[in-house]
């Protein structure tokens, strides 16, 4: 019954993807996103409060579901991985596994988050690397998810000593910065082929001077990271192609990511422990 119940959910997002085509991700941005997570949470840690015997909790504590939960996840990261098809993670079937595996997720951390006692009346010790590791996981997956629609990448064309003001996002929509970035001069060096091997740009952001180098982006303000991503020297000018990545949940992933090191790095100094020891 629990799969037949699984089947029908990803059936029901697969007919949402054929029906709607994909989801709105602008739609659900801050604050909406915040509320729809905060309410998925409480309604499931409230399930496992009151109804803890019931099938659908046992079937998300069930081996069946956690294997199921993380192939589904890496199939998807898998082919959205190699083939760079970005789209599908704004489609409905993504979201429904994505949800899946964090709900899998929460009520093994829920269930097994302190050792278990010899009778059961009263709860155990924390088990910190359990922890660390099984939330760090649910931090850095849920930010990402959650935090998808306000995620928002800008291209800017930098000219040199004109000030611009313009950016365009992937689909060619023109977006005002509220700041001027001017282009100042940039630096190339080459391989003896002609390739580039170093470049970089000096640029003038909201009247502050900046260096900017491949994969060492400045960060505007919270969130906001301007990377240096190519450059034009023909014409009379010349000019820089520069991204703006506004990632404002990406501090909670990396906090998710952080937890994982230190359950890891507990593990690692603690060694293997017998099974009803605090891990």
């Amino acid at each position: 019954m629990p799969y037949i119940i699984l089947i029908i959910y990803l059936a029901v997002a697969l007919a949402l993807q054929i029906l709607t085509g994909n989801i709105p991700l602008s739609f659900l941005s801050f604050p909406l996103n915040l509320i729809l997570a905060l309410i998925w949470a409480v309604s499931m840690f409230s399930i496992w409060k009151i109804r803890r015997k019931s099938i659908f909790v046992q079937f998300m504590l069930s081996r069946g579901a956690t294997v199921s939960s993380i192939l589904l996840f890496l199939i998807f990261s898998l082919v959205v991985g190699v083939t760079g098809y970005r789209w599908l993670v704004s489609t409905w079937v993504f979201a429904a596994v994505m949800l899946y595996f964090q709900t899998v997720l929460l009520f093994v951390i829920l269930r097994g988050w302190r050792a278990q006692t010899a009778t059961g009346a009263r709860l155990g010790a924390v088990r910190w690397r359990f922890l660390l590791n099984h939330a760090g996981i649910l931090l850095a997956v849920s930010s990402a998810f959650w935090g998808a629609p306000d995620t928002e990448v800008l291209r800017i064309r930098a000219l040199r000593d004109i000030p611009v003001r313009e950016a365009f996002s992937m689909d060619g929509d023109l977006h005002w910065r509220p700041y001027e970035i001017r282009l100042n001069e940039f630096k190339t060096e080459t391989y003896s082929n002609g390739v580039p091997s170093m470049y970089e740009a000096s640029v003038d952001v909201d009247g502050k001077s900046v260096i900017l180098r491949v994969n060492e982006p400045y960060a505007v303000s919270f969130g906001k990271d301007l990377y240096l991503v190519g450059f034009d020297s023909s014409g009379d000018h010349g000019s820089c192609i520069l991204q703006l990545v506004d990632e404002p949940w990406k501090y909670s992933a990396l906090a998710g990511v952080v937890m994982m090191l230190s359950g890891a790095f507990l593990l690692f100094i603690g060694g293997p422990r017998r099974r009803n020891d605090d891990q």
